[in-house]
This record gives structure tokens, C-alpha cells and sequence, in this order.
């Protein structure tokens, strides 16, 4: 596997300009998070004195030049400081690692329903792309894949609500369930996370269904599959054996693009069904005005969004080689 220089230069220097922006944003806010705290949330400052607050500010080190700032947060990035929650009183890697046991468990468990599921109806709908059935399910798919994530997770959430009532429409497990890694609480676990992991099917699904059915068409066209059809062989088995292995593999580098997508994409979700993820933990954190918090959470994703987009890079660059 070959990693060309420029190809690591160019993902340093969009790295460097994310995290700097990542330092401006939260300080773009209007109202600061010790004013915010103090207030709880309304105009009339009471729970810290100005002192207190000031001793916050220069703790934190909110009391010094922008520049001076920018220098030691570069500086805690390098050597792994994420910081200190000024909500949450904790290490801000113990809260993100703490919260990124849900998201990521619902992000693979999706994608691999995703995959699965966009291969058997991309194979099939490709199969039969002259009758109704293919025309049909491509005009769906298509549709459905320009519905916003917020709008599918309100729609799944009304539907569980009123059809499924054995399954939870919010949070992570039943309040006061004392934790266990026993067979009630995995299921109770389970139960919490099927409509978000169905949600984040829906959004990402329609991309790979669309992906398998153009793949699959070009490949049931090629000379071998009317070569394999003469020699006797079903249909069943040139699809399977041939065109799907040969289909497939493209499905790899969009799979692990797929990654960053649907974890953006359970930022939206989890907010819908309060499930207690880094996407809800990023809307704690903002409105807290939560800075070190609101930073960690944002180097998280850009890492993992990075890390996939590079390493899907260097995989497409190999296959053309």
C-alpha cells in the first residue's frame, strides 16, 4: 500500500485549518459559559460571584489574548490535553469517551445493515430493471434519499409511538436499570437502539441500493454473463458468483466513507431520540457554552472524518495502480 507525501502534506494542512476554526466557532458564541452557568440559563446572574467567574476565566485561561489561547490549544492538542468541561466538571476524553460506546455501536450496526441491505435490493432491482418492480424501486430510492435525517427519525419516532409501544422512543436504556452486563439489561440495550440504528438504515441505505443497482446493470451487460448463460448456468448463480464479487468490491472504499456519513449523521438522530450519544452530548455542550467540551467533541469527528476520507484515498489509488 502506497502513501504518496503530498497526499499526508495536503491532510496535515486541512487538518490544521479544521482544528483553527475549531477554536474560533465556540469563542463566536455571544454569551460566555460562566455568565450562562451562573445564570442557569436566564438573564439574572446568580449562582457565581464576578470573583468566582474571574477565577474561572484565568483557570481556564479565557483571561489572555486569542492568540495566546490558540498557542496552548495547539499545544494540549499535540500532546492529547482535550481539556477540562466547564459544565460537567470532568476530563473532557472521560465524557466523549464515555458517550462514544453508544454512538459508535449504532453507527456499525447500521452500516451493516446498510450494506446488506443495499446489496440484496441493488441486485435484485438490477435484475429486474425493465419490469416495474426495478423502474419502481429506483424512483423510491431516489426519493427517499433526499429526505433530511431529522425528518425520517421525527416520522420513525410517531410511527414507534403510536404502533410499536414495546419499543423505547428515547434514551439509551430504562431510567434507574442498574447497569450489568446481564441478559435484561443487553436486551433492554437492544430494544433502545432499534429505531435510531433503523433511522440511520433509511438515510444511508437509498446511497448504496442506487451504488449496487448501477454497478450490478454493468455488470449483467459485460460479454462474460451471455458467455456463462450459454454453458447452461442459471441466472441465480452468474449473479452471485460473477457480477455480485465483481460488484461488490467498490462497496469497500464507500463503505468506509460511509463511516463519517452516518456518524454525522447520528448527531441529528440521537437528538431525536434523546440516546445518549456524542450528538446529544455536542447539544449539552453548546448549550452550556461548554468550549474545552464543544472542542474535544469537534477534533473527535474531524479525526474520524480525516482518518476514513484518507484511508479511502490510498484504497482507490491502489486499485488504479
Amino acid at each position: 500500500m502506497r502513501i504518496s507525501k503530498k497526499q499526508v502534506i495536503r491532510y496535515l494542512i486541512l487538518f490544521l485549518i479544521v482544528i483553527s476554526i475549531n477554536f474560533i466557532l465556540p469563542r463566536l458564541m455571544k454569551a460566555d459559559p460562566f455568565s450562562f452557568l451562573s445564570s442557569e440559563g436566564t438573564d439574572d446572574i446568580s449562582g457565581f460571584s464576578e470573583k468566582q467567574i474571574e477565577q474561572y476565566y484565568i483557570y481556564y485561561g479565557l483571561d489572555k489574548p486569542l492568540w495566546q489561547q490558540y498557542l496552548y490549544y495547539l499545544k494540549s492538542i499535540f500532546t492529547g490535553n482535550l481539556g477540562f468541561s466547564i459544565s460537567k466538571t470532568l476530563p473532557v476524553s472521560t465524557i466523549i469517551f464515555s458517550r462514544i460506546t453508544w454512538t459508535i455501536s449504532i453507527v456499525l450496526c447500521s452500516l451493516f445493515f446498510t450494506i446488506l441491505l443495499g446489496i440484496f435490493f441493488g441486485m435484485i432491482s438490477a435484475y429486474y430493471k425493465d419490469n416495474l418492480f426495478g423502474k419502481y424501486s429506483y424512483l423510491f430510492f431516489v426519493t427517499l434519499s433526499q429526505i433530511p435525517p431529522f425528518l425520517i427519525g421525527f416520522g420513525i419516532l410517531v410511527v414507534g409511538a403510536f404502533y410499536i409501544p414495546s419499543l423505547p422512543i428515547a434514551g439509551g436504556m430504562t431510567p434507574f436499570l442498574e447497569f450489568k452486563w446481564n441478559y435484561e439489561v443487553i436486551i433492554d440495550i437492544l430494544k433502545h437502539a432499534i429505531l435510531p440504528i433503523l433511522t440511520l438504515v433509511i438515510v444511508r441505505f437509498p446511497h448504496f441500493f442506487m451504488l449496487m443497482r448501477g454497478k450490478m446493470i454493468a455488470e449483467i451487460e459485460k460479454r462474460y454473463v451471455f458467455i456463462e448463460k450459454a454453458k447452461g448456468f442459471s441466472d441465480i448463480y452468474i449473479l452471485c458468483k460473477h457480477c455480485l464479487k465483481n460488484a461488490i468490491t467498490p462497496l469497500i472504499t464507500e463503505a468506509l466513507l460511509s463511516i463519517a456519513l452516518i456518524l454525522q449523521g447520528s448527531l441529528i438522530v440521537e437528538n431525536v431520540f434523546e440516546y445518549p450519544g456524542i450528538g446529544k452530548l455536542l447539544k449539552e455542550a453548546v448549550f452550556a457554552r461548554d468550549y474545552p467540551l464543544l472542542q474535544g467533541i469537534f477534533l473527535f469527528m474531524v479525526c474520524i472524518t480525516l482518518g476514513v476520507s484518507f484511508i479511502s484515498e490510498i484504497i482507490k489509488e491502489n486499485e488504479k495502480a
